[in-house]
């Protein structure tokens, strides 16, 4: 996967990044500048296991 960071406009220490759960879903969250992948990757997939299921 390509790392692609996007600024959070009014935040500058804050990107839009991608984590991928352990499935292969991807998901977009807002993260610390510079996070390394892994642990991106890591808060991904605590905020999917936060998610109530329907």
């Amino acid at each position: 996967m390509a790392e692609s960071t996007e600024p959070v406009r009014g935040l500058p220490e804050v990107e839009m990044r991608e984590g991928v759960l352990p499935d292969g879903t991807r998901m977009v969250i807002a993260v610390k500048r510079g996070m390394p992948q892994d642990e991106v990757d890591l808060l991904a997939l605590k905020l999917w296991q936060e998610v109530p299921e329907s």
